[in-house]
């Protein structure tokens, strides 16, 4: 069926057509009064980006920060492409926490805080601040990945992957692990209830698992501009990844070689575009990447099929 021009499914048609104006009325979500209150002192603009990573993490995830900045996050030219990796916070009223974020950004310059309250909850406010700022200050960029602060980039492969669909012009990118035909959690105990209010139907429309998408710039562009007609949903993966592309009719794509645990990828022939660290184990994060820069050395990407 369609809807001001796009395609939609019946359920989520439904619950799209249906919204009151009250529910269009959000001061962050809907009319996007965001506040930077930590940015990273630098424009993309400045030297053109080939892809932005959104590195999405907790204010109190100190370790997993630098982590990432000793590992794949220390690439920021590969083969002539650059790389801008920005970790994407929220607001803590804790102030003792704020100072020594504070001071951590002054270190790295890689680093932005919007203003909204740092939680689980409020992840869909972090995915649209994200979409706001790569809006405002790297809206050059070609490409922009969105990750959580375990994952893995294998950037020796994603960049001929990416490099790829420029060379073939291809435009309106959304790909990542695909959810289909997912029904909400409807046990009040659960991480992800979702109450009948709140969504009412008993599917979500195909989404992105959260841990890693790859968006072209003119997605992001879309997006932003849709949230302001797409009512709240806090479940950020459904919201942003599912709820936003379905109202632009952007088809959600899986790739193959896209993701593989990372313990049981260590020391193997790194084929996979990213690497989740399931067990949250530091000690395999490097040697992940002991394994993603000998394969890049031993050119063993250059034998991966993946597109």
């Amino acid at each position: 069926m369609r809807y001001k021009g796009h395609n939609i499914g019946t359920e989520f048609e439904r619950f799209y057509m249906d919204v009151s104006s009250d529910k269009l009325m959000d001061p962050l979500i809907h009319k996007h009064q965001f506040q930077t209150l930590l940015n990273t002192g630098k424009e993309c603009k400045a030297k053109h980006k080939f892809i932005v990573v959104l590195i999405y993490s907790a204010s109190y995830k100190f370790n997993g920060r630098q982590i990432i900045r000793n590992t794949f996050g220390s690439i920021s030219n590969f083969a002539n492409r650059y790389i801008e990796y920005v970790f994407v916070l929220g607001q803590t009223n804790n102030d003792t926490l704020q100072g020594e974020i504070e001071k951590e950004n002054d270190r790295n310059r890689d680093m932005i805080q919007g203003n909204f309250i740092d939680s689980y909850k409020n992840l869909t406010f972090k995915r649209v601040f994200s979409l706001f700022w790569v809006n405002k200050y790297c809206k050059d960029a070609i490409f922009v990945i969105k990750i959580d602060d375990d994952i893995t980039i294998n950037i020796p492969l994603l960049i001929p992957y990416l490099n790829n669909k420029v060379d073939k012009n291809i435009t309106n990118v959304l790909e990542c692990f695909t959810m289909f035909e997912i029904q909400p959690y409807r046990t009040p105990r659960s991480k992800w209830y979702t109450s009948f209010s709140d969504y009412p139907f008993p599917t979500f429309p195909p989404f992105c698992a959260g841990p890693s998408s790859i968006m072209s710039i003119n997605v992001i562009r879309q997006m932003y501009k849709a949230t302001s007609i797409v009512p709240f949903f806090w479940l950020e993966d459904v919201y942003g990844s599912g709820f936003l592309p379905w109202v632009l009719n952007i088809k959600v794509v899986q790739p193959k070689c896209y993701i593989k645990d990372l313990h049981q990828s260590v020391n193997k022939q790194p084929c996979h575009l990213f690497y989740i660290n399931n067990l949250k184990n530091v000690s395999d994060s490097y040697e992940m990447w002991k394994t993603l820069e000998t394969g890049y050395k031993l050119k063993q990407n250059q034998s991966c099929k993946c597109w």
